[in-house]
């Protein structure tokens, strides 16, 4: 039994709104520079030391392979320029947005709406999903009109909301699909590397409260409930507890036996092709839109609030129900877990890795 290279998937849907401007940019490097590539490592110590009044985020350019760094003055410009980089001169700093990020986060009280700053467009989108009744949608684009082109609203016609369904999957409640999930990655404590667990979606393990023990699709003993985190965050653990079950550190990439060995983990980049695998989509790739997203998503975990999450990152993986807590990857490198996105639009929100691994206090193998 591969519970290793199980996959769970989360579908949000997402939420959507209506139009506003494109942001104002202007051509960033001087004419007849040809600037050399810079690592992504190098384009975050330049944002870190800009500082976020003078930049506006780093993408990875997919015509030239080049990072790309978002500045608000032509000083900023230079130092970019004169450090190897390619810089772009854009209208709104990162404090500009993340004001406006607050300024949303304040107002939606309701659930439905997804939100973020898309750094090639200079802007924050806000999403808001069919739920969204009228009165709400127009408290949204009063936000986009008090800022111009630095807001975008759009409507997404389906719901914003995590998904858990059967498949590849593990379940808390044997011979039965209520409550499946996927495996995300397999991990081992980094004061015990014997001691190995799944790491999976937040919201599956929180559901699955009072239910302790997992059981894979066969219905053959798994493991029980060693933690989860959501909302807030999206990601949960289990102990494994079978010492008859095999727990490579791999992941499953389609209905074969072909499989990907997972040997590191880092954070993912803007417009970097990612893959990700599930149950009901299979091996799937696609790029990251956008980074440090936030979604008021319904009240999945019944407690009578709207599950907040933020710091995710938004892809244009093509997911459904059934893949929530599925492995997010590029090559041999763990970024991510499926959380939710609009199903059957190819919106995938996904939980960063490396915040779950630290907080766990675990390592992929």
């Amino acid at each position: 039994m591969e519970t290793t290279r199980s996959w769970r998937r989360v579908a949000v849907a997402t939420v959507a709104a209506g139009v506003v401007a494109t942001a104002l940019t202007v051509p960033s490097t001087p004419a007849g520079a040809q600037p050399a590539g810079i690592s992504a490592a190098a384009a975050d110590s330049l944002v870190e030391k800009l500082g976020v009044g003078r930049t506006a985020g780093t993408w990875l350019d997919t015509k030239s392979g080049r990072m790309v760094v978002a500045v608000t003055d032509t000083d900023a410009q230079k130092a970019v320029v004169s450090a190897g980089g390619v810089a772009k001169l854009v209208a709104h700093s990162d404090a500009d947005l993340a004001t406006i990020k607050a300024q949303v986060r304040a107002t939606v009280d309701f659930a439905g709406v997804a939100w973020g700053v898309e750094a090639e467009s200079n802007r924050v989108t806000i999403e808001a999903d069919n739920t969204v009744t009228a009165a709400n949608y127009e408290r949204l684009t009063a936000i986009a009109r008090q800022h111009g082109d630095a807001v975008q609203v759009q409507r997404v016609n389906a719901q914003l909301k995590p998904f858990i369904q059967g498949g590849r999957f593990i379940t808390p409640n044997k011979g039965s699909v209520y409550g499946s999930c996927s495996v995300g990655f397999n991990v081992r404590k980094k004061n015990n590397p014997n001691s190995l667990y799944i790491l999976t979606a937040g919201h599956c393990t929180k559901m699955a409260v009072g239910v302790r023990d997992w059981f894979d699709k066969n219905g053959e003993y798994v493991g029980y409930d060693a933690g989860g985190d959501y909302p807030g965050n999206d990601f949960g653990l289990i102990k494994h507890n079978n010492a008859g079950l095999s727990k490579p550190g791999n992941v499953w990439l389609d209905s074969g036996d072909a499989v990907r060995d997972i040997v590191y983990s880092r954070d993912s980049r803007v417009n970097e092709t990612v893959c990700s695998s599930g149950w009901r989509t299979g091996y799937r790739c696609g790029k990251v839109l956008s980074k440090n997203w936030e979604a008021k998503y319904y009240d999945w975990d019944q407690d009578g609030n709207l599950d907040y999450v933020w710091e995710l990152d938004r892809t244009d993986l093509c997911t459904l129900g059934g893949d929530s807590g599925g492995s997010v990857f590029h090559q041999d490198a763990a970024l991510g877990l499926v959380s939710g996105g609009p199903e059957n639009q190819c919106i995938t929100y996904v939980q960063p890795v490396n915040e779950a691994l630290a907080h766990y206090g675990v390592e992929v193998y």
